[in-house]
């Protein structure tokens, strides 16, 4: 394949990805394979996939700001534990065997959709946060933020769905407030990536310019369209998620 079409397709891949990422995570599937068909190594594939991604993450989180959808105040102590964690998670990852941990996240992953598909409340607010913020960010962000830097596939989806379940968000403030969360998280991992040379800078480049103009659009909608449009994007997202990781961990598939 010519370069110049290579790169083409991979910044149509960002841009693709930017929309699918803000409104209800998971382009790290799509992404991510797309490198790896370039022939990067899983590493360099890895680093570069998670520093693309961030573009999108930052882009959207500094619209969501601009439209004061969100305090930096309220999630200072989150982003702490997930600085730590996602640091953690980054470390271990080029030492431990993931084969475990990939085999748990489809099943994880399934509980989630089944959550969204039967339960009538996790559209509205009807019941009080089953946890304090403190805790929650210490408990489950931390464990999300571990969990991002170790291995990554479906992190949106498991903050979306920790907010509205834990802390009784609404799909639109767990969709705004998981971008910040899940950006810095990315940027702490990446930083391990960065200094091990783990990047390919010209495919970043190319994905990260698709990324910044798909979460841009993508944030609009999420402002003045709300859960109408994040609902059936966030359910479609996880499903598909889903049934490719079982695909890709089970063979009964």
């Amino acid at each position: 394949m010519h370069p110049w079409l290579l790169l083409l397709i991979l910044g149509a891949v960002g841009f693709s990805t930017g929309i699918i990422d803000t409104l209800a995570g998971g382009g790290g599937l799509i992404t991510l394979p797309a490198l790896l068909t370039t022939g990067l190594p899983p590493s360099i594939a890895l680093g570069t996939n998670k520093l693309q991604a961030v573009i999108g993450e930052l882009t959207a989180s500094l619209r969501f700001l601009r439209h004061r959808k969100f305090q930096i105040k309220k999630i200072s102590f989150g982003l702490v534990c997930v600085v730590m964690s996602s640091s953690l998670g980054a470390i271990l990852v080029q030492h431990l065997h993931t084969e475990l941990l990939q085999k748990a996240i489809p099943f994880l992953l399934l509980a989630v959709l089944l959550y969204l598909i039967f339960s009538p409340r996790w559209l509205k607010k009807k019941h009080t946060p089953r946890l304090s913020e403190k805790t929650f960010y210490l408990v489950l962000g931390s464990f999300i933020g571990f969990y991002n830097g170790f291995l990554g596939p479906g992190t949106g989806s498991f903050w979306a769905f920790s907010f509205i379940f834990f802390l009784n968000y609404s799909i639109v403030e767990a969709t705004i407030y998981t971008k910040p969360l899940n950006a810095i998280g990315n940027l702490a991992s990446i930083f391990w990536f960065v200094i091990s040379g783990n990047i390919h800078y010209s495919y970043f480049l190319v994905m990260a310019i698709g990324q910044l103009a798909g979460a841009y659009i993508a944030a609009h909608w999420v402002i003045h369209k709300g859960h109408w449009l994040i609902r059936p994007v966030f359910i479609t997202v996880v499903c598909i998620m889903t049934l490719i990781l079982f695909k890709q961990n089970y063979s009964f598939f």
